[in-house]
Order: C-alpha cells, then sequence, then structure tokens
C-alpha cells in the first residue's frame, strides 16, 4: 500500500501496467473545503505505464467518503465520491515546463525521475463534489409552516400547501400579480357575457 501521489519513474517497468494501491490521508491533499468534511482516506488504485522511451502514462481510480448537509433537510448525511483520471507525463530539462503543469489538459512534464499526481487527484474529487447535495432524491425537506423535517414526521400545519405557494411567490416576482390578473380577467368575462345578453335581449334581467 503507498501512502503518496509521488511516483519514480525509473521504477516503472516497460511496456506494462504497474499498478499501485494507495491510501492517502485527506490532508496531504489539502482536501478543506467549507461545508464539507472528509471523513476518510482517499484510497484507490494507480497504473502506470512507460511508453516512448520515458513518457509514462498514468490511470487513477480513486474514491473517499464525505459529510455533507442536505440542502432540503439540513441534515448531515455521509456520501461516497469516486474519480477517474487519466494523465500523460513527459520528461523535460525546463522547471519552467514543470511547474506550469503541462501544456494541455492532461498533459504534464517531469524532471525525468519523480511525477506528482496530488493536485490532479484533489482536482478530480472536487468536481464530483455536488454544488446542491441532496441526502436523497426523494428528500421531503421542510416544512414551510412550522419549519419540521418531513422526512421524519407528519406536518400538523394545516394549510401547508398554502404557506409554501406565499414563501414562494414574493411580491418581487413577475408572478406576484398573476391571481389578480386571474380575478380581473374573470371579472371582464361575466360583465362582457352580461353586455352581450342585453345587446341580445334588448333588455336586463334583474
Amino acid at each position: 500500500m503507498k501512502d503518496t501521489l509521488v511516483f519514480d519513474a525509473r521504477n516503472i517497468q516497460d511496456g506494462v501496467f504497474n499498478n499501485h494501491e494507495v491510501e492517502i490521508p485527506t490532508s496531504q491533499l489539502e482536501l478543506d473545503l467549507e461545508d464539507v468534511r472528509f471523513i476518510s482516506p482517499v484510497r484507490g488504485t494507480v497504473q502506470l505505464l512507460r511508453h516512448n522511451e520515458d513518457d509514462v502514462y498514468v490511470k487513477a481510480d480513486i474514491f473517499t467518503d464525505v459529510e455533507m448537509q442536505c440542502g432540503r433537510c439540513l441534515e448531515p448525511f455521509e456520501e461516497d465520491i469516486t474519480a477517474t483520471f487519466e494523465l500523460q507525463f513527459m520528461p523535460t530539462n525546463n522547471p519552467e515546463e514543470i511547474e506550469s503543469g503541462g501544456i494541455a489538459d492532461g498533459e504534464r512534464y517531469y524532471d525525468g525521475e519523480t511525477f506528482d499526481i496530488s493536485e490532479d487527484a484533489r482536482q478530480a474529487l472536487i468536481i464530483q463534489i455536488p454544488v446542491w447535495p441532496l441526502c436523497s432524491q426523494a428528500c421531503e425537506g421542510l416544512c414551510y409552516g412550522c419549519g419540521i423535517n418531513l422526512n421524519e414526521e407528519h406536518c400538523i400545519c394545516q394549510n401547508t400547501d398554502d404557506i409554501e405557494s406565499e414563501e414562494t411567490l414574493d411580491v418581487n416576482s413577475p408572478f406576484a400579480v398573476l391571481p389578480q390578473l386571474l380575478e380581473t380577467a374573470k371579472s371582464e368575462s361575466k360583465s362582457k357575457n352580461r353586455k352581450e345578453i342585453i345587446s341580445k335581449n334588448g333588455t336586463s334581467k334583474t
């Protein structure tokens, strides 16, 4: 089991995949994000293949566990995060090329001896973290009226749907005047029908 994502290219056999099982502390990858807690090491498999003399192909499959807060019910929950990425390392004697991270996406330079995929692993995992985390697609969230978790108990509010509609439809919404427009349209329709009846009959029946 390897506890680092720094590899020595000189130890990679030519023409065959060299497999490494890895287990990396999250602190080593600087996985410190707001509202996300990494609760297990980063584990996985890294495959290395030397070709074209000193070029190195890398394929990594890694995973970890995180704790997040549900965007609907606000309860914490755990989720597995997995990531797969592929890289191509090419040797160079220019330190600036190594620091630049490569000439294109997925291409990297190294000094001909060692290379580090820690930053690539970090970014690959972060991309997999949902922007709007949900403990379940079926999560019912919190009651708009009393605030209870609807996943755990039934709401006692009598007019939850009305409250939800009022909360959702604020006064700044372009749809806020819709109920009034509908009432106006109904009134105008009744008035128009009444006028048509009067016009046809010549008199108004009261």
